[in-house]
């Protein structure tokens, strides 16, 4: 009886392993997609962001030259704020692709 047990204790090990490793890389896996996403999306957002920033500011240019130059620097001080969200997205995927 204990020899039977033992086998089968001992046959079954390497699954309950396998099943431990499969678990782990899916975790992984799913950290990975989370990464991709995180900065995938970051990257599609800002990009939108910033070609309406752009947008506006050429539009306001060509209604009224004068003031170009002060568009022009509030664009740039947006378009600073809105890549710092990238920034932001890329931090949260370094974390998330080193960090267990």
């Amino acid at each position: 009886m204990k020899a039977r047990l033992m086998t089968a204790i001992t046959l079954l090990m390497p699954a309950l392993a396998l099943a431990a490793e499969q678990g782990e890389t899916l975790k992984q896996g799913l950290m990975f997609l989370g990464a991709g996403l995180a900065i995938g999306l970051a990257a599609l957002g800002t990009g939108v962001g910033m070609g309406h920033a752009i947008r506006g500011t050429q539009e306001g240019m060509a209604r009224n030259p004068t003031v170009g130059g002060r568009l022009q620097t509030v664009m740039f001080i947006g378009l600073a704020f809105i890549e710092t969200l990238a920034l932001y997205a890329l931090l949260i995927a370094i974390i998330l692709l080193f960090v267990k």
